[in-house]
């Protein structure tokens, strides 16, 4: 009875940590900078408030100049592609 109620618990742990298992995500935003895709790893249940909050974030370029994210058009998992042309567009021209 003792290694049954331990294997439920540890099945029960196993569970929720990969419920909250972290993700990469690809966004297509728009920025002071201009149009571009930027990564991030977050739990699969947050993104859309992850996505919300990146509004008004400020990010680094290449040569160290901050941008602001003026808007988030899409998130998608990083092996997916994005609904927009622009996204996969700019997605096609950006290291991974």
């Amino acid at each position: 009875m003792k290694s049954y109620i331990v294997s439920l618990f540890l099945f029960a742990l196993s569970m929720s940590t990969f419920a909250s298992e972290k993700q990469d995500y690809k966004c297509f935003i728009n920025s002071t900078d201009g149009d571009r895709v930027v990564f991030y790893r977050w739990e699969a249940k947050e993104i859309k408030l992850k996505m919300a909050t990146l509004v008004g974030r400020t990010n680094m370029n290449k040569k160290g100049k901050k941008y602001y994210i003026k808007n988030v058009q899409e998130c998608v998992l990083i092996n997916q592609d994005f609904e927009s042309s622009d996204g996969q567009d700019i997605d096609k021209i950006t290291l991974h």
